[in-house]
């Protein structure tokens, strides 16, 4: 994604603004989910709890990191 790591962006949820502005938190959510989109990626993964809930889509899949965890560990041992 465009912007990652040290400047990766916040999904809008934290800190209250889901609760206090949800109307600004369904923004920055959709500024996000457009640059996971522009990536081509199929699963944005988080480890955050409240980028997990804000930024659920229809065209992106987003898992928690130990939910991808699960995923890579099924696949390797043929566990589906």
């Amino acid at each position: 994604m465009e912007n990652h790591g040290a400047d990766s962006r916040c999904c809008g949820a934290g800190g209250g603004v889901r609760s206090a502005h949800p109307e600004i938190s369904d923004k920055v959510a959709s500024e996000r989910l457009k640059e996971a989109k522009e990536t081509g990626a199929d699963v944005l993964c988080t480890a955050c709890p409240f980028c997990r809930l804000n930024l659920e889509s229809d065209t992106v899949e987003v898992l928690d990191i130990t939910e991808l965890m699960e995923r890579a560990l099924r696949g390797r041992h043929g566990n589906e």
